[in-house]
Formats: structure tokens, C-alpha cells, sequence
């Protein structure tokens, strides 16, 4: 797809990590599926990723973690 911030890239499948912040606890998941910009870099998670990141930062959160560092991996 083209690049919706620069205009000018186009995007390719790869990988991000992404922090998540909530209340005291912090969260980075690794190795997150995305598509990039090949201009300006710009990341890219699609929806159905992000909701899986949201519903596992909300469980860490409510099982009381404060940091952690995980790989992501589709359920």
C-alpha cells in the first residue's frame, strides 16, 4: 500500500515492537507483524494484531505486571 504519511513509499510485510503503558505497568511486545514504509519507516499494525496486543496487555495489567518484555506470537 502507499504510505497514507509520506505519500511518497510504499509499505512491505516486516516486523515492530511495540510499548504498550497502562497505570503502572509497561509492556513491550517484540516481533510484532506489520507493514513498513520503505521511505519514511512509518509502522503499520493492522487491526486484528492490535486487538490481540490490547487484550494481552489488559490481562498482564490485571495479573499485576509492572514490566515485561514478550515475543509476540499469534494465538
Amino acid at each position: 500500500m502507499k504510505c497514507p504519511i509520506c505519500k511518497y513509499g510504499s509499505t512491505h510485510t516486516g516486523y515492530t515492537s511495540i510499548t504498550l503503558e497502562r497505570d503502572d505497568a509497561t509492556l513491550v511486545f517484540k516481533h510484532v507483524p506489520a507493514e513498513i514504509c520503505d521511505n519514511c519507516g512509518e509502522e503499520y499494525v493492522s487491526e486484528e494484531v492490535t486487538g490481540s496486543l490490547l487484550e494481552r496487555a489488559s490481562r498482564a495489567a490485571s495479573e499485576g505486571v509492572r514490566v515485561d518484555v514478550r515475543e509476540y506470537r499469534v494465538a
